[in-house]
């Protein structure tokens, strides 16, 4: 772990929009000019004078994924007339919003910077309105160098042997850490998702109150966790509204700034909203390769190490705002911090209700929070995590002036690689599971992450044709966990059954 400290940082300034959920073609934005409104909202949200943008020395924006451009960052630079900044696009990851945050405070706080501004936007739901995902020339009055829905490695959606599986994919992957918690805390799965879709039922009333939410009809947790025509089982356990949305036209922005250039710039002291601290982890990459799947490490040495460096607790924290990609990650945070059923997990509204735009998210939770804290005072926090809970970034932020920002990141992974064999076959006891649903709401595939009786894990998938496995893997009164069956080979594949 790598760390330092520096001067003061404050957030001047913030800005989020919602654009075209009316759906009009006539409307569609590209993420661009989003990104430039919300820079211009957050200005104005600043107070500050005509001009004052071309003082931005740092501008960095969270990877762009519904649009491609050869320099987003560049081209956000010059739309709001920051010229003499310094530009950069982060990598792919719900967890960048608050890196690249880190990243700049980290400048601000060490003199390398005095003003710099993080943005992001997407606008997903107009590429597909247009047609444009595959026919870029539909967006005819959009950036068209090079243009065209957003591409990603191989690499981005996971490691070789996660390929070779077919587990790659949010939604494969996420449930994997739902289905051992639930294990792990012996709860039956009428009460796991009686959690989930209370907790998913109040981010919609956040959400409704929220001007840049894409979607502010409140849910009840029945429907929310109900399984029917306008809620489909996706991976089990999660139906469609406990899946992230990124069909969403969506852009937010934050500018940071030193107290002197805030000074200089005029900003009312009512406007500023202070760093204390962040830090930066992650885990393996590899999924087959964690150390658990009812925990991650990574998420909790992130919050450990930024409450430490800001000198407060859990307990002591006035606004909380955890990523919501899907329950687990909320679950997660909430169980290691310790906050109860009752807390608030969003400031925001969650990927769901609110909107998952991409990367983003964790953007327009910096602007919930900062807004809360002006409003209420006290002490607020926000976590981002990205890929397949392998990134991790948290904040915490004091509407009180503090005497300096402090900041760590981890340098290496701290646990060795679980030893995973890829050719096992024979008696597997299973460790976690989720089963992929088709449209029609039938089981379509399964996938198994167990151990050998000599301990070694290995992955598998479940035909379509064994029913009698799925059946058993998502029947409601039971919890397959700890059960044995069996890996066999059939030609170049290795299935999972629990039936010989």
């Amino acid at each position: 772990m790598s760390g330092g400290s520096g001067g003061p940082v404050v957030v001047i300034g913030v800005g989020q929009l919602r654009n075209n959920r009316e759906k009009d073609p006539a409307q569609a934005l590209e993420p661009v000019e989003l990104i430039r409104r919300a820079i211009g909202a957050a200005a104005d949200d600043a107070g500050l004078p005509e001009g004052a943008l071309g003082e931005v020395d740092a501008l960095g924006v969270v990877q762009v994924v519904s649009w491609n451009y050869d320099d987003v960052g560049a081209a956000v630079a010059e739309a709001v007339g920051a010229r003499r900044a310094k530009s950069s696009v982060s990598e792919v990851g719900g967890h960048q919003p608050v890196a690249v945050l880190t990243e700049f405070a980290r400048s601000v706080a060490t003199g390398e910077a005095e003003l710099a501004v993080v943005c992001g936007g997407e606008a997903q739901s107009s590429v597909e309105l247009l047609g444009a995902v595959k026919e870029p020339e539909k967006a005819e009055h959009w950036t068209h160098s090079p243009g065209g829905p957003g591409t990603f490695t191989r690499a981005t959606g996971g490691t070789e042997r996660m390929w070779d599986l077919g587990l790659v994919g949010p939604i494969r992957i996420y449930p994997l850490w739902e289905n051992r918690l639930r294990h792990d805390l012996g709860q039956s799965f009428a009460e796991s998702q009686a959690w989930s879709g209370e907790m998913y039922s109040r981010f919609s009333e956040i959400a409704a109150g929220n001007e840049a939410a894409w979607n502010t009809d409140v849910l009840t947790a029945e429907q929310v966790a109900g399984v029917g025509p306008k809620n489909r089982m996706i991976c089990f356990p999660y139906p469609l509204r406990m899946n992230a949305l990124n069909r969403v036209d969506q852009a937010a922005a934050v500018i940071l700034a030193s107290p002197a250039a805030a000074d200089r710039l005029g900003v009312p002291a009512d406007k500023r909203v202070y760093l204390r601290a962040a830090a930066v982890d992650e885990d393996c990459e590899d999924v087959l390769e964690r150390e658990s799947y009812g925990r991650s490490p990574g998420l909790e040495r992130s919050l450990d190490a930024v409450l430490g460096s800001a000198d407060t607790t859990a307990e002591a924290l006035d606004v909380v705002d955890l990523y919501s990609c899907f329950p687990i990650v909320p679950k997660l945070g909430a169980l290691h911090l310790g906050l109860g059923r009752d807390r608030d997990l969003s400031a925001t509204g969650g990927l769901t209700s609110f909107g998952g735009a991409h990367n983003n998210y964790s953007a327009h939770a910096l602007v919930a929070v900062v807004r809360r804290l002006r409003e209420g005072g006290g002490t607020g926090l926000v976590y981002a995590n990205g890929e397949y809970l392998t990134k991790h970034a948290a904040v915490v932020l004091d509407r009180e002036p503090v005497e300096d920002f402090r900041w760590s990141t981890a340098t290496t992974d701290e646990h060795g690689p679980v030893a995973v064999d890829d050719t096992l076959t024979g008696p597997l006891e299973i460790e976690t599971f989720t089963v992929e649903f088709d449209r029609e709401g039938n089981p379509a595939r399964g996938y198994v992450i167990g151990r050998s009786p000599a301990g070694t894990r290995a992955g598998t998938r479940v035909s379509r044709s064994d029913q009698a496995t799925l059946a058993a893997l998502v029947d409601p009164e039971s919890d397959p966990i700890g059960r044995t069956g069996r890996v066999v080979a059939e030609g170049e594949r290795r299935l999972f059954t629990l039936t010989d």
